[in-house]
């Protein structure tokens, strides 16, 4: 389960959707998910299943991160439920190391139907950006990062 999606995301094309386009209306339903009300505005990254993007509530005003199911699994069912689940689980957790999930459902996209997932957006930096610079964290900063993920982890399960 992807616990934080960060507001810089990898610079690695590959990891951001490699050759896919960067126009917002690209995205979603001509730039808009969840019948109208998230306008897809940037994107942060691309996981295993899904794309993620920053994107405005334009009912209350604020940015927020919307989660896509990614559109060649989208007409798998097995992936359809187990991105369904994952917004139900994170959905259920209330703690300061796990991102708030907002809202969830399904918009159609090309024709077909993809699930998405509204989440708090956390500004910052990747644990993954973090090692692969040559700024890496020392040991102290290291254990800090660590023992918020393992407190994630324990709340969770």
């Amino acid at each position: 389960m992807e616990q934080q999606q960060r507001a810089q995301g990898p610079s690695d094309p590959e990891a951001t959707g490699g050759g896919m386009s960067d126009a917002p209306e690209m995205w979603g339903n001509g730039g808009l998910v969840g019948d109208g009300r998230y306008r897809l505005t940037r994107r942060l990254g691309r996981g295993g299943m899904a794309e993620v993007f920053a994107a405005e509530d334009v009912r209350l005003g604020r940015t927020v991160a919307v989660k896509l199911l990614r559109a060649d699994l989208a007409e798998d069912p097995v992936s359809k439920a187990r991105f369904t689940r994952e917004a139900q689980s994170v959905a259920g957790l209330n703690h300061h190391a796990i991102v708030a999930v907002y809202d969830s459902g399904e918009d159609y996209v090309g024709g077909q139907s993809v699930p998405y997932i509204v989440m708090e957006i956390v500004e910052g930096r990747t644990i993954r950006d973090l090692l692969i610079n040559a700024e890496a964290p020392g040991p102290e900063q290291a254990l800090i990062i660590v023992s918020g993920v393992l407190e994630a982890l324990a709340y969770s399960h």
